[in-house]
Formats: structure tokens, sequence, C-alpha cells
């Protein structure tokens, strides 16, 4: 069978997410943000606050990151058409509903069969072994199965995709020398009474916080702030964007990998038994 346009599709979608990648690098190497440290009026309390100087693309981000999800589960669902063609399926109607069955139950996936019926048994067997529900572990390396993800971000991208950079705290790296009025109130102050704040990305926004019980003189240091941009998924949490396009994009080569090899298998016709 042939399943070059699908394969194609799936470099496509790995090309998007490589340039995406790129384009997010080159605007973090090119010192967009940095941070400025300001003392409360009652000197009894600083804050480290972040500088942007130029904001990141997000709405190009987001379609961009859409596009490759896009294409990944469009390569999947092509695919089973492609088999449905070259196995003499004719029927445009019955062609066009036909999708790559993704199913987190058993109950789901039966309900999928009458949809599926004009598949060759190789493939409906074949598809059955890379459903979600026949592992009791997460099929990937995220926490969730990759081909629910996949499913639930295609459906959520046709609408709404939420991309953001975010601020891990492990990310913020600081060295700060802090001079107190009085010894007494240095003393005072130790152990450092230190607030990380995670807040929106935007220039003013509250990285550190820090309290004391002694009045502060002045505030110095060095610090290190690295930002990581994100895709929420359905469920709520947050992925780096390119960890998660690689892994989906992985995750679904193999899918497709199996389906394929099946396919070849049933060409090749039964082994001659002994």
């Amino acid at each position: 069978m042939d399943f070059s346009d699908q394969v194609s599709r799936l470099a496509r979608a790995h090309q998007l997410g490589a340039a995406l990648s790129a384009d997010m690098q080159a605007w973090g190497v090119s010192t967009p943000y940095g941070v400025r440290a300001s003392i409360a009026e009652d000197r009894l309390s600083w804050e480290l606050r972040l500088q942007v100087s130029q904001s990141p693309p997000l709405a190009d981000w987001g379609f961009r990151f859409g596009e490759a999800v896009n294409h990944l589960r469009a390569a999947l669902d092509n695919l089973i058409v492609a088999i449905a063609r070259q196995t003499g399926v004719t029927d445009e109607k019955q062609l066009k509903v036909l999708m790559f069955p993704i199913c987190g139950t058993l109950r789901e996936w039966k309900s999928r069969q009458k949809a599926l019926s004009c598949l060759p048994d190789w493939c409906r067997q074949a598809l059955e072994q890379v459903q979600p529900f026949q592992r009791p572990e997460h099929g990937g390396s995220l926490d969730q199965d990759l081909l629910l993800v996949l499913r639930d971000l295609d459906n959520t991208t046709k609408h709404h995709l939420q991309v953001k950079p975010d601020l891990a705290p492990q990310s913020i790296r600081h060295t700060p020398a802090v001079e107190f009025e009085t010894e007494e109130g240095a003393a005072a102050s130790v152990p450092p009474d230190v607030e990380v704040v995670v807040d929106s990305f935007e220039d003013g926004a509250v990285l550190l916080r820090y309290r004391t019980k002694g009045r502060i003189k002045s505030v110095e240091g060095q610090y290190n702030i690295t930002a990581q941009v994100q895709a929420v998924t359905p469920d709520g949490r947050p992925h780096g964007v390119t960890d998660l396009l690689e892994a989906l994009w992985e995750y679904t080569r193999i899918v497709m990998g199996h389906v394929m090899g099946a396919a070849e298998q049933a060409e090749e016709g039964p082994e001659p038994s002994c």
C-alpha cells in the first residue's frame, strides 16, 4: 500500500515543530526581558519584578502549535482513509466520516465498530491494539496517554488554544546582597522570608518577594530568569510546547508504523503452514 501522503504530513508536522522551537529560541536569546529590584516604602520588604522589553508573539506561536497538532491528527485520519480506499471502499459518504479512532474506554471502542466496519479485519485489529484503553500504564512520556492528548488538543485547537510563557519557580536563580540600616535588623531577618510568585508574563510582574524584620538600606545581586513557553492541555496541565510537540510526533509515528506494518503483513499474506 502507498502511504507516502501520510508520511509527508507527519514530516510536515515535525518541520512545523522544529521551526516553532527555533523561533522561540531566537526570541529568548534576543534578551527580551530582565529584572529589577524595588524596595517597599516602609523598607521592610523588597520585590524582584520582571521587565519585558519585547512581548512574545503568542498569537502566532499558538496558531503554529495548533497547525502542527492538526497535521498529526490528520496524518492518522488520512492513514485510515487511505487503507479504506486501497482495500476497495468507494462510497464517498462513508469515506468522509471515517477517522482514526482514539478511545479511552472499551465501551467507547465498541461504539465505533459500525463506523469502522468498512475496514478489513487486520486493520481493525491493529487499531484496537494501539487504543489507550488497552494499556493500564499511560502510552507515551506524559501523565496521560498521548493519543488522548492529541485527540483533545486537536479538538481544542479548532476553537481556542491557551499557550502562555510561564516562569517555573525553579528557573529563578538569585544571589541577592541585602544591606540593612542596622546590624540588629540584619540579625532579626535571618533566615530570610522569601515568597516565589508565579505571575503573568508581563512588564512589572512580581517574581520574588522578600520580607524582613529590619529596615533595608539597599539591595544588589545577580539574577538569572528562565522562561518556558507552555501549552495548557484540556485537562488544565501545562507542558513545554516543544517537548509536548516532540512527544506527540514521536508517538504518532509509532502508532502509524504499527498500522502500516499490519498493512504490509496483510499484503504479503499469511505465512505458509508446515
